[in-house]
């Protein structure tokens, strides 16, 4: 099982750095639970796929900036959710800026039907 659990997220990992690197907010946005909600340490805070949604789409405005996810392991709750946590990397450009920085994250998921989407996200940008 843990095994079966170790794949599943790293191909989670891999689908989400993929859409990201491609823009694709469609495949983001889809990766989440309805109610999702989504904060950044600069207290940026978005509930809800139409929020994380629109957000995306914005944050892609002018920017050709590519993630790197680097997971660092996850742990089972008792109610059958995971917490996974793990650091990242962005560069590119945003707009005129160049762009190369470094930041950590905390998901929570959850299986809805069959298929593990974010309830939660937590990024922090570090400087």
């Amino acid at each position: 099982m843990a095994q079966d659990l170790t794949k599943e997220m790293a191909d989670l990992t891999a689908k989400y750095e993929k859409a990201y690197n491609a823009k694709d907010v469609k495949t983001l946005v889809s990766m989440y639970t309805e109610d999702a909600v989504r904060t950044f340490s600069d207290g940026r805070n978005y509930s809800g796929t139409g929020e994380i949604e629109a957000a995306m789409t914005e944050e892609f405005v002018g920017t050709s900036l590519k993630v790197s996810i680097h997971p660092g392991g996850y742990d089972v709750n008792p109610n059958g959710t995971l917490v996974s946590k793990g650091t990242y990397h962005l560069e590119g450009k945003a707009g005129t800026e160049d762009v190369n920085m470094d930041g950590s994250y905390t998901n929570t998921l959850a299986k809805v039907n069959g298929e593990w989407k974010i309830t939660k996200s937590s990024l922090v940008l570090e400087q």
